[in-house]
C-alpha cells in the first residue's frame, strides 16, 4: 500500500499544476539571519534563512531526507520567501503553491522516483502477541508524560508506525517502515523512557524492548523501497523579483496593536512566552528582552545591572507575524517607544567555544556531495554526520546538536578550510549528568567526543564578537 502523504503528492504535484502566490519576494538571506517558517491566516507566507532543501520539503510535503541529488549548497545556502496567497488559503494550499514559485525563480525541476535508503523497519518476531478487533473509535496514540506510557486504540500497524515515528523522534533518525502484514485495528499500550535516559540498568524499557515485549513487534534498522524526489535541476541564485512584487506584498508590521507594559508584584519569577506576534511575560527581566529583540546571547547585553534583576510583566499583541526577523524588529521599537532604549553595536571579547585542531582525524569530502549535517540518536548516543562540510559550517551546528553542554556561541578556529566527512557520538547530557557514582556504563561528555573521535578541541575562551551596548534605557516604562 503507498504511503498517505505519496498519493497526495502524486495528485496534487504530479498530475495537475498548483495555483500561484499573487505575489512574492525571493532573496538571499542576510547573514545573521534567524531561520522560522510561517504560514499566516490570512494567506501570506513569512520564510526566513532557510535552505532550498527545506523548501522543497515543504512545498512537496516530503522529508528532506527523501529527497536525492541536487548540488551541495542546497542545504547549506539559504533563502527568504515573503509569499501572498489566497487569504482563504490554509497551510496546506500555501505549501502547494510553493512548488511553482520554485520552479520559476530556481529553476527546479524534481523527479518522482523509488529508491532503497535506510529505514526502521518494523516486522512481527512473536505472532500472536496482539490480535485485531472491529474498529470501535476514531484511530489514536498518545504519551503520557507523567509515566511514559504510549496508548493506542483502533489503531493500524502502518498508522502506528507512521505516529510512532512523530512521537519519539529520539528513536527514529529515519523512516518508518511497517512490514509487519498486521491487517485490522488493534489496541496496546506500553511504557518506554526517553531514548537520553536508556542506560544499562533500565534498557528492557527502551522503546524497541517495550514494544516488543507488548505487541511482539520487532524493530531493527535496514533497507526499505520508499518514494523519493530526484533533483534534476536547480539554479544556486534566485531569478530577480518582478517589478512592482515587493510593492504589492506591502510592508510588514513593526509595531503591536497593543502593550501593556508594568512592574511585576514581588517575588514573581520569570515566565515568559514570545511567540506568533505576541509576548505573553510575567516577571521578565529586560536583559533577556534585549537579547531577543536584537538575537545574541544574554551575556552579549551591555548595560546598568538593574537591567538583569528588575522584573516586568508585558503583554503585547499584534496581527499574527511569524518571522522572527519581523518579531524582533516589533520588540526593538516597543523597548524604544515604552523605555527610550537606545543602542549601538561594537565589537568586545566576550566568552565564547573555541573550535581548535589539535590532531585532526578528518577525511577529505568529495566536492560534488551534498553538504549536510545530520543529527540523531543512535544507541543511546547523541550522533551528528556531517558530509562535505567546512570546519565554520560545523562549528554553527555544533551548538544545537550539543544541547546543554554548550551555553555559548561555538567559534571556528581550527584554520581549515577544506571540506570533510566525519562522526561524532557523545552521551546526551541528560544521561550524563544523572550517572551515579557507581554507574559503570560508558559515558562520553561532547568534549572529549570531538577530541577523541575527530581530533578538535572545544574549550571556553574570550574572543571578539558584537554585543549591544545601552546608550540609554528609562527605569520606568511610560504609561499604558
Amino acid at each position: 500500500m503507498r504511503p498517505a502523504f505519496l498519493l497526495a503528492l502524486t495528485s496534487a504535484a504530479l498530475a495537475q499544476s498548483p495555483p500561484t502566490f499573487d505575489a512574492a519576494d525571493v532573496h538571499i538571506s542576510p547573514p545573521g539571519s534567524a531561520d522560522s517558517i510561517a504560514y499566516l491566516p490570512n494567506g501570506r507566507v513569512e520564510i526566513r534563512a532557510t535552505t532550498l532543501l527545506q523548501l522543497i520539503s515543504q512545498a512537496y510535503s516530503i522529508p528532506p531526507d527523501r529527497i536525492i541529488g541536487g548540488p551541495n549548497w542546497i542545504d547549506t545556502d539559504k533563502f527568504d520567501v515573503t509569499a501572498q496567497g489566497p487569504a482563504h488559503a490554509n497551510q496546506l494550499a500555501l505549501r502547494t503553491m510553493l512548488q511553482p514559485l520554485l520552479a520559476e525563480r530556481f529553476g527546479l525541476v524534481v523527479e518522482h522516483r523509488e529508491k532503497a535508503i535506510p529505514a526502521y523497519v518494523f516486522t512481527v518476531a512473536k505472532p500472536g502477541v496482539i490480535k485485531p478487533h472491529e474498529p470501535t473509535g476514531a484511530p489514536d496514540c498518545k504519551r503520557t508524560p507523567e509515566d511514559g506510557t504510549l496508548t493506542c486504540r483502533n489503531i493500524a500497524m502502518e498508522a502506528f508506525v507512521a505516529r510512532i515515528v512523530a512521537i519519539a523522534p529520539g528513536y527514529f533518525d529515519l523512516p518508518g517502515v511497517d512490514r509487519t502484514g498486521l491487517i485490522g485495528a488493534f489496541d496496546f499500550s506500553f511504557r518506554y523512557v526517553s531514548r537520553a535516559n536508556v542506560g544499562s540498568e533500565n534498557s528492557s524499557v527502551s522503546l524497541y524492548n517495550a514494544l516488543e515485549k507488548a505487541t511482539g513487534i520487532h524493530v531493527e534498522r535496514g533497507t526499505a523501497t520508499l518514494p523519493v524526489f530526484a533533483i534534476v535541476g536547480v539554479n544556486r541564485n534566485p531569478a530577480p523579483n518582478p517589478p512592482g512584487a515587493v510593492e504589492k506584498l506591502g510592508p510588514p508590521p513593526t509595531e503591536f496593536e497593543v502593550a501593556d507594559i508594568r512592574p511585576s508584584r514581588p517575588g514573581q519569577t520569570e515566565d515568559a512566552n514570545l511567540d506568533n506576534g505576541r509576548i505573553d511575560a510575567r516577571g521578565l527581566v529586560l536583559r533577556d528582552l534585549i537579547a531577543f529583540a536584537y538575537n545574541v546571547d544574554l551575556t552579549w547585553v551591555r548595560g546598568e545591572k538593574w537591567i538583569e534583576t528588575e522584573r516586568f510583566d508585558i503583554h503585547a499583541k499584534s496581527a499574527l507575524t511569524e518571522s522572527d526577523d519581523t518579531f524582533r524588529i516589533m520588540v526593538q521599537n516597543l523597548l524604544a517607544d515604552r523605555f527610550h532604549l537606545k543602542v549601538h553595536k561594537e565589537s568586545q571579547p566576550v566568552d565564547v567555544y573555541a573550535l581548535t585542531a589539535a590532531k585532526p582525524k578528518l577525511k577529505a569530502a568529495d566536492p560534488a556531495a551534498r553538504s549536510t549535517c545530520k543529527i540523531a540518536n543512535i544507541d543511546a548516543m547523541r550522533t551528528i554526520a556531517c558530509q562535505n562540510t567546512t570546519m565554520a559550517q560545523f562549528a554553527e551546528k555544533l551548538r544545537p546538536a550539543a544541547g546543554v553542554y554548550i551555553n555559548h556561541a561555538v567559534i571556528d578556529l581550527t584554520g581549515l578550510t577544506g571540506a570533510y566527512d566525519f562522526t561524532a557520538s557523545w552521551t546526551p547530557f541528560a544521561r550524563f549528568a544523572r550517572r551515579a557514582s557507581d554507574d559503570t556504563t560508558v559515558v562520553l561528555t561532547v568534549f572529549e567526543a570531538l577530541d577523541r573521535q575527530l581530533g578538535l578541541k572545544l574549550a571556553t575562551q574570550k574572543h571578539p564578537m558584537p554585543v549591544i551596548v545601552i546608550d540609554h534605557i528609562d527605569r520606568t516604562p511610560t504609561e499604558n
